[in-house]
């Protein structure tokens, strides 16, 4: 009996054991994943997503994360988030991540922007979360992820000394949320930033690798 024959005649004993018992997900190289999430960059294919959230949360981010330039609509905040990570991707000099359900829902965007590599390695971080997702963990779940990449060796990691965050001052949820991972107040030092077309008094907030991961240890 040709060998051919022989196997295909055989029974098929352990196939059902080796299927996945779901899809199997293939990720870009600079995905980050967590329990719950996949970090990854903007891609074209999530413009319906991307404003289907922003429409529900319009009013949610108004007050502390406003998004839209002046006179900017909706696709256009697209566009102009896709053009940024597209640019830090290429350049270096960001890594912006939104966040991802396993069901495909985007649940926030979390980013490090303005990365300088001179005496200090260091960026600016910031985040957004849709209204659906507040209190369920997302933002502490995403933000150890960035900051664990943030601070890893290159170029496993960005390599990264510090991480600064601005939060305005009756912003006590990201206060809370900072200070969660590790982030203590850079002194008395305020900052005026721009965000959705107007300069806001802010609080410094910055986070080392020691302190991230005394607190994680702690």
């Amino acid at each position: 009996m040709p060998p051919e024959r022989r196997i295909a005649n055989e029974p098929r004993v352990g196939i059902a054991r080796l299927s996945p018992t779901r899809p199997v997900e293939v990720l870009p190289p600079e995905a980050l994943r967590t329990a719950r999430l996949v970090l990854r960059p903007l891609v074209a294919s999530d413009r319906d997503e991307f404003i289907r959230v922003i429409q529900a949360s319009r009013e949610h981010l108004a007050r502390f994360s406003p998004l839209h330039m002046p006179g900017e609509n909706d696709d256009d905040l697209f566009d102009r988030q896709l053009a940024l990570t597209n640019d830090g991707e290429t350049t270096g000099c960001a890594c912006r991540r939104i966040a991802v359900e396993h069901t495909g829902s985007i649940v926030g965007a979390f980013n490090l922007n303005a990365v300088r590599r001179g005496l200090v390695l260091e960026a600016d971080a910031n985040c957004w979360l849709a209204a659906s997702t507040v209190g369920r963990g997302y933002a502490t779940e995403a933000f150890l992820a960035l900051l664990t990449y943030a601070f890893a060796d290159l170029p496993m990691g960005l390599g990264l000394h510090r991480v600064l965050a601005g939060i305005q001052a009756d912003n006590t949820a990201s206060q809370s949320l900072v200070e969660r991972l590790g982030f203590r107040k850079d002194g008395p030092d305020k900052s005026y930033l721009h965000s959705g077309g107007k300069w806001d008094l802010h609080e410094m907030y910055s986070i080392s690798p020691e302190s991230f991961e005394a607190k994680r240890v702690g």
